[in-house]
């Protein structure tokens, strides 16, 4: 009111009006301040062509192509791929069902995303299906601009009328997991002929992790799913408007996307080098045997296979020995977070003793399990965010410091004056010298050995205790550690369950220990740190926090980071956090891989693996084949029949 006041007063000195004009002023009044209320809004907010987390994109909007991949990658072939399990739907709205490898709405192969992710920067995304994209200063809207010639693979044009419809379908319809992802949208808005605006709920939390999401939106086509129930499973073929789409299914069993020849977004600067294969083709296999058999005699291509013991041991067959097929290791450029830990759960005894847990840390041998059953593929997790910027590494430098001693004695002197490294045990017998550390640490804290028993020294209470896992890999792994700890006078139980009671048993923290896989980004989510590690989701049913921390300095740290304005606050801080979790000694860290691992008939050519920030290869999208290559496979296919 007071700005409309300011208003008719200006107005009424400068144009000497009357009262009766000034009545009917009065009148037009609401819309002239609606109309510079909008002038304003849209000034706040300058359109881009693309959107960095922290402000700053590295390619300028001429762009060719993105450096790492290769325009002159050549056009053609084939990619044939396996897959274990099977597959029973198309419809990826439905809450229910498989769907397909690459049959997915989260953008992709067969559906183009409002904005495609730079793989050599931290977190900047680039327009595809959007022309362009502007952002509310407060991070209370992001508008979108949809590129004129998209299309669906019909011919019909991708609409403002499609955002919305999915929009709404998402909000309305979807499954519980889409609405869950959607939560902190409450609206989407036309703008104009071909822009929109995502609009967010008053009280989400502002990060630019809200329009990072909304980047990956891949719209449907509204005219497509006329008539057709979004919540049921279904095998009719799909319609897309992205690079592929789906050419042949055997239900359950084979899926062959084509290139669309007429592909709308062909001549994209963020395409240069992308989507060079004509067919890429995907067979499902039950058991992983008989598809690496396939794999040897020529009838698959290509398979990551992420088991160490079968890397190592699978692939001892002529075509690797005659060099027409490839095992490859790099390394990925996306963080690991912990990967798998066995969580003690700190809100029982003896577990609420940090002695406790820092001596049942001590007994694990980890290089003799890495040594025996990984093939020394894997690497101690000595950090909660293992490939990150935020990974603490040595001795905490001077900006690292300055925050850990604002928390005085709160924390730990070893986070200080040590490095966050576990001791190395040998990789052949017994860990004897961390052994005694464990018994020392356990008299320290009151648990004696009587008659060869871990008892309380004042109770004679035994320690005892239930390590629960969920598969068998981590039954076998754990096996060893429960024999140390019976050197130790402890008696420890493994217990395998199966999904639906291992997830009944973590919803209400209903266990002593359990093996869990810490997920920690480069980019960390503020929500999903605060349900893994602080106070206020440590006894809140369904959250992450399975080791029940409660320390007020974790709390601030979180929330510190969830606010830092620019990269590298953010990882200074994510490295203090590091020290403070590690020297909480709240679960027993195992191993990450050195490296990711593909394996692959010499057929193709790809980028440079494992460049900064990549997530995996690259495959299939940047990949090309290569027909002389190809050509040589097989004619030494034809020559090692029999062999």
């Amino acid at each position: 009111m007071h700005c409309g006041a300011q208003l008719l007063q200006t107005w009424q000195y400068s144009l000497q009006l009357s009262p009766q004009r000034i009545r009917r002023f009065t009148i037009w009044l609401p819309a002239l301040v609606l109309a510079a209320l909008v002038a304003v809004d849209a000034a706040a907010a300058q359109a881009s062509h693309g959107y960095s987390y922290f402000g700053t994109l590295k390619y300028p909007s001429d762009m060719t192509h993105f450096a790492y991949a290769n325009p002159q990658a050549p056009r053609g072939g084939r990619m044939r791929m396996g897959s274990i399990g099977t597959f029973n739907n198309t419809n990826g709205f439905a809450g229910k069902g498989i769907t397909p490898l690459f049959v997915a709405f989260g953008g992709g192969l067969m559906w183009d995303s409002l904005l495609r992710k730079s793989e050599d920067e931290l977190a900047s995304y680039y327009g595809l299906l959007a022309e362009s994209v502007a952002v509310a200063d407060d991070l209370s809207w992001v508008e979108y601009a949809l590129r004129t010639d998209a299309r669906w693979h019909d011919g019909v044009p991708v609409t403002v009328d499609d955002v919305l419809w999915t929009f709404q379908t998402i909000k309305n319809d979807a499954s519980v997991g889409w609405r869950s992802n959607y939560r902190d949208i409450v609206d989407c808005q036309q703008t104009g002929a071909r822009s929109f605006r995502f609009i967010f709920r008053e009280d989400a939390e502002k990060t630019p992790h809200l329009v990072i999401q909304t980047g990956q939106f891949a719209p449907q086509a509204r005219h497509y799913w006329q008539g057709r129930d979004v919540g049921a499973t279904t095998l009719d073929w799909p319609l897309g408007n992205g690079a592929y789409r789906l050419g042949a299914m055997d239900a359950g069993n084979r899926v062959v996307l084509q290139r669309v020849p007429d592909y709308w977004g062909e001549a994209l600067a963020v395409n240069s080098g992308h989507n060079n294969f004509d067919r890429i083709e995907v067979t499902y296999f039950f058991d992983k045997s008989v598809m690496l058999q396939a794999l040897r005699a020529g009838v698959l291509d290509f398979y990551r296979d992420q088991n160490e013991y079968d890397f190592a041991t699978a692939y001892d067959f002529p075509g690797y020995h005659k060099g027409l097929f490839k095992k490859e290791t790099y390394i990925m450029g996306f963080s690991y977070g912990m990967h798998w830990g066995l969580a003690f759960n700190t809100r029982r005894q003896p577990f609420n003793d940090i002695r406790v847990r820092e001596a049942l840390t001590l007994a694990y041998n980890f290089e003799w399990a890495n040594r025996v059953y990984w093939h020394g593929g894997m690497d101690r997790n000595n950090s909660f965010f293992v490939r990150s910027g935020m990974q603490a590494r040595g001795l905490p430098g001077l900006a690292e410091l300055g925050i850990l001693d604002e928390f005085g004695d709160r924390i730990a002197d070893r986070a200080r004056t040590h490095p966050i490294e576990l001791p190395r045990n040998a990789a052949v017998g017994r860990n004897r010298e961390s052994l005694l550390r464990a018994d020392a640490l356990l008299r320290d804290a009151g648990w004696i050995v009587r008659d060869h028993k871990r008892v309380n020294g004042k109770t004679g209470e035994a320690m005892g205790m239930e390590f629960l896992v969920g598969y068998v890999d981590h039954e076998r792994m754990l096996t060893p550690y429960v024999d140390n700890l019976k050197r130790l006078g402890i008696e420890a139980r493994l217990r395998l369950l199966e999904s639906n009671l291992m997830t009944n048993r973590l919803r209400t923290y209903d266990f002593e220990a359990t093996m869990r896989k810490v997920y920690t980004f480069p980019l960390p989510y503020p929500a999903r740190m605060r349900t893994q590690f602080t106070s206020h989701y440590a006894d809140v049913p369904n959250m992450q926090n399975y080791a029940g921390i409660q320390d007020p300095v974790v709390d601030a740290l979180v929330e510190r980071i969830a606010t830092a304005h620019d990269e590298a606050q953010m990882n200074v801080l994510g490295q203090a956090l590091d020290r403070v979790l590690h020297w909480g000694f709240y679960l027993i860290p195992d191993g990450h891989p050195v490296g990711r691992h593909l394996v692959y008939w010499d057929r193709f050519g790809h980028p440079r693996l494992g460049a900064a920030h990549m997530y995996w290869t690259g495959h299939p999208t940047l990949w090309w084949f290569d027909r002389e290559a190809s050509a040589r496979v097989d004619a030494g296919l034809q020559s090692t029949v029999g062999d």
